[in-house]
């Protein structure tokens, strides 16, 4: 059943267009997640569902009674506001691990984002509008919020940047692009697949378009060529007999007349199902240049145990990177991801030995991406020499959604987002091997990860990331280092194999397997004491070594 109708809704301000004539319908019952870029106007279309804007022209026409609307904010001042003793969002509240003493005014940032998420969970609306509701959620509170919505009665139309959860939870996308609305029946991968496919599909058409056009314009240029033939010999001077002029003027006339009518139809074809060429695909791409001899080790720890004023985070850690691996870091908040990085920078003292082979370049960017000079302009601090390579670096920046009005912002002015954007451009003109990133999707729209995804896909050399976005984190990594229980394991597999492995049954093993395995270690150990790191047979060894390890502690 229909809740509504959006129909050819216009939202302006000034001369500036947000959404142009954007209609669609509104199931009832159904999650929609509205996704696009950064001011495509993704909120904008929220507050005229809830009415607090009006739109410039079109309408939003329930069915029936106007139904009760609760519309969530990324920032809003609700203090003395919202009924925090109430039992249900009390119940939220107890869920997501904010304290009942905790009062709104004094709560910090994350414990009133869930505080309100809570009011507006409890409040029973027919409608509910949520924008960005995952941030500062951690992973139980965001499957808490999924459990919520799946369940749920209301309407939910969802502002997320947060893929994994639109998978979770949506029955349809909204994309907004170019102040236009599109619908997508399902989830966020089933959005992508059915984009790429039309896609592909409007190329196609495009192409069989185009050679049409060519053939028809290539028939047309024959008769006006035979044309311009007939008129030249029908304005003859002398030698032709009148009929012979005559004929010539007839065969010009047929010929212009032909090429009208050619062209009349090729226009009405084309006015009436004109197939516009597809938006090309920006592509950021990694050049290593291959100037560095890398070896198969990038990096090595042995015993390491890191503490803050007797806190330990981790201790007994040994593990090795060999050259290309991609991992990501996973763990609870504090568990000492970010520290780890900068042990590796040398910007932190530990216990035991970290090595790093010599003659690798490391990009390492935080999560504030804090080391770029304020004051120096976009355009300074990409500056080069020649002609040629400066506009290789504006075509890079400009793929990476950076334009002309961007050039001469000094950094301190640009967003968190654009700040990450810079520090990866930084990287790649460097051509560095080893990449350490630190949250890189954070403060990232949509689109800017999609992006982020596909460079990074180019990249040859080692990577190495924390980040809470989970499809990020699936696409990107084939190998874990989690961090629990005061240590760090190095694990041969993706995030989804590890939590598909944690869930399941334990098996029962026998005590010879055990003895087997324990055997085959200690042999693999007396070879490797036996090599250096540089000998042919390390690398396999350790791979060995690696993984009887992880044998025996799933076997314990």
């Amino acid at each position: 059943m229909l809740l509504g109708n959006i129909h050819q809704l216009t939202y302006s301000i000034g001369d500036t267009i947000i959404l142009e004539q954007v209609s669609a319908e509104l199931p009832e019952g159904a999650c929609i997640a509205i996704v696009g870029p950064n001011g495509a106007g993704k909120s904008t279309l929220l507050s005229l569902l809830a009415g607090e804007i009006k739109p410039t022209s079109g309408s939003i026409e329930w069915i029936g009674k106007k139904p009760s609307i609760t519309y969530f904010k990324q920032e809003q001042a609700v203090e003395g506001i919202v009924d925090w003793e109430q039992s249900e969002t009390s119940l939220y509240r107890s869920k997501w691990s904010v304290p009942e003493e905790a009062e709104y005014a004094s709560a910090s940032g994350g414990e009133r984002m869930k505080m309100r998420l809570s009011a507006a969970l409890s409040s029973k609306s027919a409608v509910v509008l949520l924008d960005e509701p995952t941030n500062h959620l951690d992973a139980r509170s965001l499957d808490e919020l999924v459990r919520i919505i799946n369940e749920g009665k209301a309407t939910y139309l969802i502002v997320s940047h947060d893929r994994h959860f639109i998978d979770q939870t949506a029955d349809f996308v909204f994309e907004i692009e170019h102040g236009r609305l599109t619908l997508y029946t399902g989830n966020y991968s089933a959005y992508r697949k059915k984009k790429e496919m039309n896609r592909a599909i409007q190329e196609q058409h495009f192409i069989q378009q185009q050679r049409k056009i060519a053939k028809v314009e290539e028939q047309m240029a024959q008769l006006a060529e035979w044309s311009e033939k007939a008129h030249r010999e029908s304005m003859k001077k002398g030698g032709g007999a009148m009929g012979a002029k005559e004929y010539w003027r007839m065969k010009a006339k047929k010929k212009d007349v032909q090429i009208r009518s050619k062209r009349m139809r090729l226009e009405a074809e084309l006015e009436k199902e004109r197939v516009e060429k597809p938006e090309e695909e920006i592509t950021v791409e990694f050049d290593m240049k291959g100037r560095r001899k890398k070896g198969h080790r990038v990096m090595e720890l042995k015993n390491v145990r890191k503490a803050y004023a007797g806190n330990e985070l981790f201790k007994d850690v040994s593990f090795t990177v060999q050259a290309g691996e991609r991992f990501a870091l996973v763990g609870a908040n504090g568990s000492g991801k970010s520290t780890l990085f900068r042990m590796m920078m040398g910007q932190e003292d530990f216990e035991g030995d970290l090595w790093l082979t010599k003659g690798m370049s490391i990009g390492y960017m935080s999560q504030a991406v804090l080391d770029l000079p304020e004051d120096v302009t976009l355009s300074e601090h990409f500056h080069a020499d020649s002609y040629q390579e400066q506009g290789m670096i504006r075509t890079q920046l400009t793929n990476l959604g950076f334009n002309k009005k961007h050039w001469q912002l000094p950094l301190g002015q640009l967003s968190q987002g654009e700040k990450v954007k810079v520090k990866l451009m930084q990287f790649i003109l460097e051509g560095t091997d080893v990449l350490l990133l630190d949250e890189p999707t954070n403060h990232l729209d949509l689109p800017s990860r999609e992006q982020l995804e596909k460079t990074l896909s180019t990249f040859p050399g080692t990577l190495l990331f924390a980040s809470h976005d989970r499809y990020f984190t699936e696409r990107m990594a084939d190998n874990l280092l989690v961090f629990e229980k005061g240590s760090i394991r190095k694990l041969p597999q993706s995030l989804q194999e590890w939590e598909e492995q944690k869930t399941a049954p334990r098996k029962e093993t026998s005590i010879d397997e055990r003895l087997r395995i324990e055997t085959e270690l200690q042999a693999v150990l007396g070879k490797l004491s036996m090599l250096k790191p540089g000998d042919g047979e390390y690398a396999e060894l350790d791979r060995k070594f690696l993984e009887l390890s992880k044998e025996l502690r799933e076997l314990k």
